[in-house]
């Protein structure tokens, strides 16, 4: 059995929109240390064809993502290739393959575990493939930069942000030469997670993918997300939390005002997350500080960003808040084995 723990990246410049599979522009995100998807595998049967079951004690993907993930772990050609660039001999696997995974946060609400989901997968299943020099290949991944970057690029053959997944705690990725590390500066980060609307949501991001590029608006979105990305990077490396916050929401409504445009329009917002936003727009006065850092990913969940010297005061802030839940994260090193036996 292989199991590891991918997880969640939240992205302040986003990318939204495609050309030719690719994504329009570069984009930023912020990976989260314990929020996202543990996934175990364990190998069943080892003879005839592969064959993947879902366990039934965690999380069951709906079937259009059984199937999206299950085409993905059975494609030889990118596995073969990431195998080999490994530097490893591709051998295939087959047989019976049971799947068990779960997430921390709740799933298809717009909080990345898709992203953290293919992460997971990914990692398992080249572990599953390495099983006779697994523990060798798991010092390699913990300590090899360019082994990290080959599993973040095949991550995002699955879902496309999941490469960000891989590393932390600031990863920009370019879809013309992959992920990297940012300069974090000297501000570590806790996101709190304002769960305000946890039901599934109704428009999936692969559809808002497609219909944003419809939007009157979407002219002129890659300039300004790349603008943006030029802001943040400058703002991390200085450790200038006005600007950050400034650039981070501005992206965040950029990001939203294309799906209330597009055609057919939608929304991923609801009337509390619409309230949230405003209450840090106008700078509450009930607010710890005036240092916290606002995005949305395409969901109507809120992330407030705040220095880990201020969590206990904002915890205690949310936690007074009435009927609020929320869930925190700290900033993290990216997807990792947890255990593993034969």
């Amino acid at each position: 059995m292989v199991s590891v723990f991918a997880p969640v990246n939240i992205a302040w410049i986003k990318y939204m929109g495609k050309e030719n599979g690719l994504p329009t522009n570069a984009s930023l995100s912020m990976t989260l240390e314990d929020a996202g998807t543990k996934t175990s595998m364990r190998q069943l049967d080892e003879t005839g064809p592969l064959h993947f079951v879902w366990s039934p004690k965690a999380y069951v993907p709906p079937v259009s993502g059984q199937q999206k993930a299950e085409q993905f772990l059975k494609n030889p050609k990118i596995w073969k290739e990431a195998i080999e660039a490994l530097g490893y001999v591709y051998s295939p696997v087959g047989g019976i393959i049971e799947i068990e995974t779960g997430n921390s946060v709740p799933a298809g609400t717009g909080i990345a575990t898709s992203a953290s989901g293919f992460a997971a997968l990914t990692l398992a299943w080249i572990g599953m493939y390495l099983k006779s020099d697994f523990k060798a290949w798991k010092l390699r991944f913990d300590s090899d930069d360019r082994a990290r970057k080959i599993v973040a690029g095949l991550a995002g053959l699955g879902s496309g942000s999941a490469c960000r997944s891989m590393d932390g705690p600031f990863v920009e990725w370019d879809p013309r030469s992959g992920t990297k590390r940012v300069d974090e500066g000297k501000i570590a980060f806790v996101d709190f997670i304002l769960l305000l609307d946890q039901k599934v949501k109704a428009v999936p991001s692969t559809e808002a993918h497609a219909r944003v590029v419809s939007s009157p608006k979407f002219s002129g979105r890659v300039g300004r997300a790349h603008a943006r990305l030029a802001q943040v990077k400058e703002g991390l490396k200085r450790g200038d939390l006005k600007a950050l916050a400034e650039t981070v929401l501005a992206e965040a409504l950029d990001m939203h005002d294309l799906f209330h445009t597009s055609d057919p329009a939608f929304a991923y917002m609801n009337d509390l997350s619409r309230a949230w936003v405003k209450r840090f727009q106008m700078h509450d006065k009930h607010f710890p500080s005036e240092n916290a850092i606002v995005t949305l990913d395409a969901g109507a969940n809120v992330h407030v960003f705040v220095p880990e010297v201020e969590e206990r005061s904002w915890e205690r802030f949310f936690s007074a808040s009435p009927d609020l839940q929320f869930v925190k994260s700290r900033s993290g090193r990216g997807a990792r084995y947890i255990d593993s036996s034969g």
